[in-house]
């Protein structure tokens, strides 16, 4: 199985941790820094692909990554956007539209 984490922050860590126990499972990351927590906690060593995805390209993205599933950390997209006011609303917003524009399934973490 192929799963497409997008971020890898608090959320994406635990994610990573359960999903390094089996070894049937690949895990493409991706995060919108090179540098996100999982890197410099070493969870990872880096990340695959550096983007911003959002509901625009995240089926053009889907379509170079080819997952069976997509997992969404929001902690990551929190982060993102954290110096925006009301951030955290519109980062809110703007998983839920990512996840609904997929054609892939997704999972909100």
């Amino acid at each position: 199985m192929r799963i497409w984490l997008i971020g890898a922050d608090t959320a994406g860590i635990a994610a990573l941790h359960q999903l390094q126990k089996n070894p049937d499972i690949q895990v493409i990351v991706s995060d919108s820094v090179a540098r996100p927590k999982a890197v410099e906690q070493r969870v990872i060593s880096q990340v695959d692909y550096i983007e911003s995805v959002t509901p625009l390209n995240i089926n053009q993205l889907a379509r170079r990554i080819r997952p069976d599933l997509i997992l969404l950390d929001r902690s990551a997209i929190q982060r993102a956007f954290s110096r925006l006011s009301e951030g955290f609303t519109f980062a809110e917003s703007i998983q839920n539209e990512i996840a609904a524009a997929s054609e892939i399934p997704c999972i909100v973490l």
